[in-house]
Formats: structure tokens, C-alpha cells, sequence
């Protein structure tokens, strides 16, 4: 229930006036003067976030070159699975069925059936080994595609934490080349599986090799951005009202404590010299025409 800001009456609901039945005062207007300087505060502060993230977003897309060349290897890994790393062909007497370890190749063994056939042949007596050689070739570049498409998130979304997501795609990028490299030498053990295969036969492709090279690129203008960092040049006064910012939200510091402006620079200034100019000409003319008329 609401209350008088004044002499804390609790109000009803039919106390639909703007004054207070218990003290008179004008509620809506009281202490009208106090609160907009508060909130005039606030905005200056809460403002003062906002701008740094806006920053922050540019900065990680055009900050420099580095920056630029981040931008051109996170497509890279994914782009290059695209690539077949080797082929897969199930011989069956009247069904046959031909894929790749490839993006495309991965997508038709799923929406094909092909999948399900896989994991039952798992547990065959005589085809299983080859089999599970297979499918352990599959999740290996499953997993390597997934790194991939971390780290062009990862990227993307860098302006997240300035300082922080470099590392993490770094990290992912290295997970990445060492998920590429396994892969390969999953697929080399289903090859040998399936040499005496009767029903599967297998071969190597170039297109892991690439994305482990693009998995370099991305890993290497990631670490030196790492090392280098980040640096977005603010406005003045930006960062400390961040900062005061974070103290008032986490109750160390009073708003009502704080000046208005909260923070003076040199912006604040021209305009307090401006706000000065108006009243000096406002109070020249005022008294021009009291003259006048006396």
C-alpha cells in the first residue's frame, strides 16, 4: 500500500487526491527538486555504462589491425570443413551409400538414416571393429566442427568481455587443432579398420589438414591479441563514472552524497559557462528594464 512521503500515512484507495489527508502536503510534488537532482545523477552514471559498452563494440571490430585480422580467420575453421577429409562408402547387395567427413558429407549421413544403421553395426560380431572406428571418426570431427563454431562466436561476440574473450578463443582454437588432429588420426584407424571391411571402405582427403592450418590462424591473431590486448579510448570522465557507478548500485557510496555533476570535465564545464552566460544576460536585462521603469 502506498504511504505519504511526508508523514508516512498509509493511503486507501479512494485517496485519489494529490494531497495527503493526513499532513496536506502536495504528494506528487514533494520534495520534487531533491529527486530530479537524484535521478539527473543516476543518468549521468547509468548513461556512462552504456557508452563504454557502444565503445567496447567498436573497439572489437575495428580497433586495429589485429582487430581486422581477427575478423578474417574466425571464418576460416568452419569454411574449411567444408572440405572432404576423407571418404566413406557402406556396400550393401542391393544398398550402397556414399559420404565424405565434410560438413555436407556429415549432414546426409544424419538426415539420410545412414546414422542409425552406423550405431547398430556397432555391435555387429563381424563388422563391428570397422564399424566403431567409424563412429569414432564421426564424433571426432563433430567435435572439431563444434570448436569451429565456438570460436567464430567467440569472435563475434568479443565486445562481451574486452579482455577476456581473446583468451577464450585462444584456448578454443588450440582445443580445436588438437580435436582436427585427433580426427585425422581417427579416420587413419577407421582406413585400416575398413580395409577388411566386406561392406566398408574408406579413404583419405586433404580437408582436415587445412582446418587444422586455419585453427593456427585463428589461435595465433588470438594469442597476440591476448598479449597485446584491447585498448578503447573513452571520453573523459567515462571510466570513473563507472566505477562510482558500481559503488552506488552496490551501496558503498550515497547517491544523494555525490555532486551534481557527478563527475566535472570539460564538457560539464562549457556547459556550466554556458548555464552562467544565460543568467548573467537573463539578470542584465532584468535589471535594465527595473531601471527603466523606476
Amino acid at each position: 500500500m502506498a504511504k505519504c512521503p511526508k508523514c508516512g500515512r498509509k493511503l486507501r484507495i479512494t485517496d485519489v487526491s494529490q494531497f495527503c489527508p493526513g499532513c496536506s502536503v502536495n504528494m506528487r510534488f514533494y520534495n520534487f527538486e531533491e529527486n530530479f537532482v537524484r535521478e539527473a545523477k543516476m543518468a549521468e552514471l547509468s548513461q556512462a555504462g552504456l557508452k563504454v559498452k557502444l565503445r567496447n563494440l567498436k573497439y572489437s571490430f575495428s580497433g586495429s589491425r589485429l582487430v581486422t585480422a581477427k575478423l578474417i580467420v574466425m571464418l576460416l575453421p568452419v569454411l574449411s570443413l567444408l572440405i572432404p577429409s576423407g571418404n566413406i562408402a557402406i556396400s550393401l547387395p542391393f544398398v550402397s551409400s556414399k559420404a565424405h567427413f565434410g560438413i555436407l558429407g556429415i549432414v546426409n549421413i544424419v538426415t539420410g538414416g545412414s546414422l542409425n544403421y552406423i550405431f547398430e553395426m556397432c555391435s555387429s560380431a563381424v563388422e563391428g571393429e570397422a564399424f566403431s572406428a567409424l563412429r569414432n571418426a564421426l564424433f571426432g570431427f563433430v567435435a572439431t566442427a563444434l570448436f569451429a563454431v565456438f570460436c567464430l562466436l567467440f569472435s563475434l561476440f568479443g565486445f562481451i568481455s574486452i579482455k577476456n574473450m581473446q583468451k577464450i578463443t585462444t584456448v578454443t582454437a588450440g582445443l580445436g587443432i588438437i580435436a582436427s588432429a585427433v580426427t585425422l588420426v581417427l579416420i587413419g584407424i577407421f582406413n585400416s579398420s575398413a580395409a577388411s571391411s566386406l561392406i566398408l571402405s574408406g579413404s583419405f582427403g586433404f580437408g582436415l589438414f587445412v582446418t587444422t592450418l586455419m585453427f593456427c590462424c585463428v589461435f595465433t591473431v588470438n594469442l597476440l591479441l591476448w598479449k597485446k590486448g584491447i585498448h578503447p579510448v573513452y571520453d573523459e570522465g567515462v571510466e570513473e563514472r563507472v566505477r562510482i557507478y558500481k559503488e552506488v548500485k552496490a551501496g558503498r557510496i550515497n547517491i544523494d552524497d555525490l555532486p551534481q555533476p557527478v563527475v566535472e570535465t570539460e564538457a560539464t564545464r562549457r556547459i556550466d559557462e554556458e548555464i552562467a552566460k544565460e543568467e548573467l544576460a537573463f539578470y542584465e536585462k532584468f535589471k535594465g528594464e527595473v531601471s527603466a521603469d523606476g
